[in-house]
């Protein structure tokens, strides 16, 4: 619906002139433009002076399924390039480099000075008994999201950048009504469904496969039985919480920081005592506010014109209504005497003079001493932490063994039988700790026997690894995992006769004459419908499938198609009844809604159109056989 609109902003001639408007309106915010400085080599995306390397890339995927296992989503590099991801991932920091490449040439970088204020202004990064920002606190949440304070920091500044140019680009697009009302109505399109699940048991049964088809099922796919290379090796681990242990917490020192936070951290909520004014109109309000601001008495300001109502009150912050006046009024700044306002309030006007601020109860000492003791031993425990990561680097430069290092730092060591780089045994199973740390297996896989690696540093831990032995890739032959190629071989004739089997029930519905009841009853199963139409706003009230859901909004009404899923071993076939379009008055309506969403995907596309010109002004490479290699690595390895 808004193809026409966005090619035009993805032509040579728009983006050209576009990049003319992105120059004017950059010249803004840019004060120094520098030149640019070129050349890189062996990176799989060159920008300028900006790229990365596969590494680095590997880097970010990493940090992708961090984020994702923490979220219950995708968990693995496998997964991640099985469900395109990866590629998804690297088109996207490719985009990335082309655009900070390009602000890099023109001398639009955010500055060191604007990182550093965004760090300190984190909340995450201050310390929990002081509220201060503080270094060692930003270096533990680094550490638990596996980032290093210059990768963060890199991020940060490239975030900013990104932001500067995007805000330059796209400050005055707006798409015009006629494309919001499209994508209103497509939107508001609403179909009726059916559908019924198959499964391969009534695909009907197959014969026993004879030594035949075991040895040519074999041999056509010989490579994917193969063993990757193993490693058996050992590994030392180092958290903070190895080293709370050793912190002895002072009584005086427990009671001074219980003293000295007691009014902010231990105590019942405060009260305030302050004077409310009502009136009719700003003036009036205003008028309110400079007297109370001078001194004068609430009961003086009753009689005053567009004033309604004076009021004294004693309360709590939670006893009042959420809105503007009370934040104020409860801000740690306001003291008493200080006057806030005017506010509008559903069409009354207020103004409030604090008068007294009554601390709440505070909590026994013996009550909280145990949650300040935990704090100063995590806290302590952090710093002897960082005091042994330093040491770390030290004593591997000093060539001691990973045993003599685990001696000297009193933690024990590890070791592992040998496992695949995806943490498998011979047998297949998985070592579920070292599967979900993949910086750890990849550490053990850039290693060298008998070298101790440097720190892997993952969440909230530092690891090193050491290889005691390298045994290379092979093929077993047949007879060795008969019964692994006879499982394989099950799994795969099953899903082709599945697959044959819906694609026979869909020609049925669509050319045999037979409608999605009769097909049903004949295998005695459920017929599903939606309940009432739905829309591609609400698709997931049916309860449907989702990938015969995805399907379903791309078909036109009548049609049947078959798609994978709900469960494994399963095929949903679903028909389109009926396709309901929305009437021109809910389209209007809709528009107005769904503007703010239009012009966001107009203002991306405009950005996308200038990428062409941001490639070309910086030469701009990517090196695709190196994605491909990686990608096939991965996919070797979990053979």
């Amino acid at each position: 619906m808004l193809t026409s609109f966005r090619e035009l902003l993805r032509s040579r001639w728009a983006g050209g002139l576009l990049f003319g408007l992105v120059i004017l309106a950059m010249a803004l915010w840019i004060d120094d433009p520098s030149s640019f400085l070129g050349g890189n080599s062996g990176k799989a995306v060159s920008a300028g002076d900006r790229g990365f390397t596969m590494s680095e890339f590997d880097q970010q995927v990493e940090q992708f399924l961090f984020r994702q296992r923490n979220e219950g989503g995708i968990t693995s590099r496998l997964e991640a390039v099985e469900t395109g991801t990866v590629d998804q991932l690297f088109a996207f920091e490719a985009v990335r480099m082309a655009r900070l490449g390009y602000a890099e040439r023109i001398g639009a970088e955010a500055s060191l000075d604007a990182v550093l204020q965004n760090v300190r202004e984190t909340e995450a990064f201050n310390d929990p008994l002081t509220g201060e920002f503080s270094s060692n606190e930003y270096r533990r949440v680094l550490r638990s999201n596996q980032l290093t304070p210059e990768r963060y920091e890199q991020n940060l500044r490239d975030t900013l950048t990104l932001d500067l140019l995007a805000r330059a680009a796209d400050s005055a697009l707006f798409a015009p009504s006629i494309y919001r009302d499209l994508q209103a109505s497509y939107l508001a399109e609403a179909r009726n469904l059916s559908w019924f699940t198959v499964s391969a048991a009534m695909a009907g049964d197959l014969p026993p496969p004879s030594e035949d088809d075991i040895q040519a099922f074999y041999a056509e796919r010989t490579e994917s039985f193969s063993i990757p290379e193993r490693r058996s090796f050992s590994i030392m681990r180092l958290a903070p919480v190895d080293f709370v242990h050793r912190v002895n917490v002072a009584p005086e020192d427990l009671r001074a920081i219980y003293e000295s936070q007691k009014a902010q951290r231990f105590s019942g909520p405060d009260s305030r005592r302050f004077v409310e004014i009502a009136a009719t109109s700003e003036a009036a309000a205003l008028s309110a506010f400079g007297r109370l601001a001078g001194g004068a008495r609430s009961e003086d300001l009753e009689q005053d014109a567009g004033i309604t109502a004076v009021t004294s009150r004693t309360a709590t912050q939670s006893e009042l209504p959420e809105n503007d006046l009370n934040t104020e009024l409860f801000d740690a700044f306001t003291r008493p005497g200080a006057v806030v306002g005017p506010i509008e309030l559903s069409g009354v006007w207020f103004v409030a003079r604090l008068e007294d601020v009554i601390p709440g109860t505070p909590i026994p000492f013996e009550d909280v001493s145990g949650i300040i003791e935990a704090e100063l031993a995590e806290s302590e425990a952090q710093n002897l932490f960082a005091q042994a990561e330093a040491e770390l680097f030290d004593q591997i430069g000093a060539g001691l063994t990973l045993e003599d290092i685990a001696r000297e730092v009193g933690t024990p060591i590890i070791t592992y039988v040998p496992l695949t780089q995806s943490a498998r045994l011979d047998d297949g199973r998985v070592i579920p700790g070292l599967a979900n740390r993949p910086d750890i297996m990849a550490s053990v896989f850039d290693g060298i026997e008998n070298v101790v690696s440097d720190p892997v540093e993952g969440e909230a831990d530092i690891v090193l690894t050491e290889v005691h032995e390298i045994i290379a890739p092979r093929t077993p032959p047949l007879d060795e995992i008969r019964e692994r190629v006879e499982a394989a071989y099950g799994a795969t004739t099953d899903a082709e006769r599945l697959s044959s089997f819906a694609s026979e029930l869909v020609d049925r519905i669509e050319t045999g004459g037979q409608s999605m009841a009769d097909v049903t009853d004949a295998l005695d199963i459920n017929l599903l419908t939606t309940p009432q139409p739905i829309s591609r706003a609400n698709a997931q009230a049916a309860n449907a499938p989702p990938n015969a859901l995805a399907s379903a909004f791309g078909a036109n009404e009548g049609d049947t198609f078959s798609a994978p899923g709900p469960g494994p071993g399963e095929v949903t076939i679903m028909r389109v009844d009926s396709i309901q379009r929305p009437n021109p008055d809910e389209i209007q309506v809709l528009g107005q809604v769904v503007g703010a969403t239009v012009d966001q995907s107009l203002q991306n596309d405009l950005l996308e159109a200038l990428d062409a010109e941001f490639r070309e002004a910086i030469g701009f490479e990517v090196n695709s056989r190196a994605l491909d290699v990686y990608k096939q690595q991965i996919l070797d390895q979990q053979q």
